[in-house]
């Protein structure tokens, strides 16, 4: 049987306020923000919020790539690139007023793990939010389902007993 979709809208749900990163910050310190964070990915943003685009795990993992005679990239000069050079431009973000189930068919289509929220101001896209596909599942699942639901990520292994013969 199927129901009703949820009427929530992404200001519902978004985090408040966003983690962010400057395109200037180093990929050192990215991967420090990266190890303190459950986060996948982080907005860009300049001085003035406007959304530049989005750097991911899998970003700083591509750099760190060897090249075609199987060399792997010199740390100190990949620790001290700066986002800008790894970001992805052009992301795609939801609005506020948005309904929840918009963003969560454009985090299926993007395969991103969270979508950047903008209001325009000024014709740009200023960085209001975050929503996550957590957040998503959150206010999709039918209510007796949502209590069960963990609130937050765990970073932690579970641990297995193994039984020994």
């Amino acid at each position: 049987m199927k129901t009703a979709v949820s009427l929530k809208t992404v200001r519902e749900i978004m985090a408040t306020p966003p983690e962010a990163v400057t395109a200037h910050l180093p990929v050192g310190a990215l991967l420090k923000l990266f190890d303190r964070h459950a986060e996948d990915a982080f907005p860009v943003v300049d001085h003035d919020g406007v959304l530049l685009g989005l750097v991911s795990r899998l970003d700083v993992l591509r750099l760190l790539r060897p090249g075609p005679e199987f060399l792997v990239p010199d740390w100190k000069t990949v620790a001290a690139k700066s986002v800008q050079a790894i970001m992805r431009h052009g992301i795609i973000g939801v609005e506020p007023q948005d309904p929840a189930f918009a963003a969560a068919d454009l985090m299926i289509e993007t395969r991103f793990q969270s979508l950047p929220v903008v209001e325009r101001r000024a014709g740009k896209p200023v960085l209001v939010g975050l929503v996550t596909r957590n957040a998503l599942l959150e206010a999709l699942l039918p209510s007796e389902t949502r209590a069960s639901y963990p609130q937050k990520r765990s970073r932690e292994i579970p641990k297995v007993a193994v039984k020994r013969t």
